[in-house]
């Protein structure tokens, strides 16, 4: 953060007007720029969520002290842009345009870099993509890649913490308060229609159980009195799209980001954290430029969620160090601008290289690392079987080097999809209050019947992993369809439990979201729950415990055992029986990136 006092409100100029994009849509735009006669630097902004009144956020001000004029365009459809909303359909033209128009402008000196999280960081990413001259950097921040895979879905399950709190907390509130102010509702509906929202919300839980998930707009604007010519799904208009298309297809591509890596040709610094919706998709943006471009591509992951970035996150705190204040976070954006929109070379990027910079966690600390490439290099693999704990006589388990003898007996457990596991802490976004994202003790999970826990033996020395981690399960269900969850702990020599990744797969999806395949009752199968990325420590003492169930509710739908969950009726929830697989030629294991040294 800026030690400088905020620039005063007249020693800024601030200017609301509109652009036509290439269609001819009016899009709606705020300048706030020095006053000074001298063109200036550009940083862009593309949002759905409004432009902002001034002062600003840290960045933009940070940015008006050192002389960069901001510029803010609402998307098509929102704020006082004309057009439909159809969420990152538009992105690619209108981001490309909307650097042209600022590069154009008398005050503009012609350089421009984007800057945004969430949403405003992933449609850098298609402006990018467009190849506009005057655009010298992007950094997409708390970023999405594919939108089906890790985000408002993964794995074919759908993140309905994330669905639910954008759609009904986010989209609709302004697509009712937009169409109030073209006279197109009523304010007593208006009002109406934004409560019906705030207890979708708040309710999240209950609602998330509703059935069918593909009917939810109508149910939670049933006592709302729309005009005939506005239903529900208008109010939350990429519901009905998004929901019936449970397979990836020609839709879901057409704005993929991760088709167009090759041609975003500008040095980006992407910025995500650990218990980050969006860690998977920032990291595969930064992975996919690098591969693609020969542009500078710099990664920074902090302890940090899509909300919080201080040093607390969930119930641990990791140091005053893990804060994104206290690391210079602000500081180190504007550096990378000035680097590569002013050509003046500042901070962490005036020496050679790409900046690769991640906090390394560990319960009781944690530390910020340097690395050559993500993941590090010299990481290998580290296999652990899971096996059945024949001494303990119970359900549970071991985490073992060695795999298990033939004729293992499989691990069996109970799935009620209406009494699901619930999610606790994560990479989670946006529901704080129903689900709050972090590290937290999960020992919970050991008094429930439908959680299996395979356990490690204590490690000898400190160890440490940096890179993706998955599990490769072979299981089978009693049912037509099912999900298999599973979530990395660790378990302290004290007896805390805590989370350090997690992930969910589909089993109708386990050859590709591509690929529906149908699910035969009892029948084995294989399926590799994708559990993102790690960096932490494991001290000599310490073990580490996969948990594998069925549901990580309402982080993700809860499976209802059916070949159309989000089509299927309350009366037609099924309960089901699953099994994971340990014998030989029916291995389960876990998969884990360890490293040996710092590169």
């Amino acid at each position: 953060m800026s030690d400088l006092p905020d620039p005063p409100r007249d020693s800024v100029i601030i200017t609301d007007q509109t652009r036509d994009a290439p269609d001819g849509t009016a899009l709606g735009i705020r300048v706030i720029r020095p006053v000074e006669t001298d063109p200036v630097p550009v940083l862009l902004q593309r949002t759905p969520y409004g432009s902002p009144e001034y002062p600003l956020d840290d960045l933009p001000m940070a940015a008006l002290q050192r002389g960069y004029a901001i510029v803010y365009e609402d998307v098509r459809g929102r704020g006082e842009s004309d057009g439909t909303f159809t969420p990152w359909v538009n992105e690619a033209v209108d981001g490309g345009s909307a650097v042209e128009w600022v590069v154009n402008q008398p005050w503009s000196n012609g350089n421009v870099g984007m800057f945004g999280s969430s949403s405003p960081g992933q449609v850098q990413l298609f402006a990018a993509a467009e190849q506009p001259p005057g655009l010298h950097a992007i950094a997409p921040m708390f970023a999405p890649s594919d939108l089906h895979r890790a985000d408002f879905f993964q794995d074919g399950a759908m993140s309905a913490l994330t669905l639910i709190s954008w759609s009904f907390g986010w989209i609709a509130p302004h697509t009712i308060s937009r169409l109030e102010r073209r006279g197109m509702i009523d304010r007593s509906v208006a009002s109406t229609a934004r409560d019906a929202c705030e207890a979708a919300v708040d309710d999240l839980r209950e609602v998330a159980l509703n059935r069918p998930l593909a009917d939810l707009p109508n149910q939670v604007f049933s006592d709302v009195s729309l005009p005939t010519d506005c239903t529900p799904h208008d109010l939350v208009p990429h519901w009905q799209e998004w929901v019936n298309r449970p397979t990836y297809d020609a839709f879901w591509e057409s704005f993929d980001p991760e088709y167009c890596y090759d041609r975003m040709n500008v040095p980006g610094l992407h910025i995500t954290g650990w218990f980050e919706l969006c860690q998977h998709g920032t990291v595969t943006n930064y992975r996919g430029m690098t591969r693609s471009t020969n542009e500078d591509q710099h990664l920074i992951v902090g302890p940090w969620s899509h909300r919080e970035t201080s040093s607390t996150i969930g119930g641990v705190d990791f140091g005053q160090s893990a804060s994104a204040e206290t690391y210079g976070l602000t500081e180190t954006q504007l550096d990378f601008f000035d680097t590569y929109v002013r050509g003046q070379p500042a901070g962490r990027f005036a020496e050679s290289g790409n900046v690769i910079e991640t906090f390394c966690l560990d319960p009781s600390s944690g530390s910020w690392n340097q690395h050559t490439s993500w993941p590090p290099q010299g990481m290998h693999i580290d296999r652990f079987y899971l096996q059945t704990d024949h001494d303990l006589g119970t359900l549970d388990g071991l985490l073992s080097p060695e795999p298990a003898v033939k004729n293992e007996r499989p691990s069996t457990y109970y799935h009620d999809p209406d009494d699901p596991v619930p999610t606790l802490g994560g990479p989670l976004c946006c529901n704080p209050e129903t689900a709050p994202p972090g590290m937290f003790d999960q020992s919970v999970y050991d008094e429930r019947s439908d959680v299996i826990a395979f356990t490690s033996e204590p490690f000898t020395e400190l160890v440490e992993f940096a890179g993706p981690v998955s599990a490769s399960l072979v299981v089978s269900t009693s049912a037509n369809g099912a999900d298999f969850a599973a979530k990395l702990v660790q378990v302290t020599e004290e007896g805390h439990v805590y989370n350090l990744c997690e992930g969910i797969q589909r089993c109708r999806y386990r050859h590709g979201r591509d690929k529906p395949l149908d699910v035969s009752p009892d029948d084995p199968m294989q399926v590799t729950v994708d559990m993102w990325n790690i960096h932490h420590q494991v001290p000599a003492g310490d073990r580490l415990r996969l948990y594998v169930s069925s549901s990580n509710f309402p982080r993700f739908d809860s499976h209802p055992g059916t070949v159309e969950p989000w089509k299927t009726e309350n009366n037609e929830v099924t309960s089901a029986t699953q099994k994971i697989f340990h014998e030989t030629g029916r291995q389960s294991y876990l998969e884990l990136p360890r490293v040996d040294t710092h590169d």
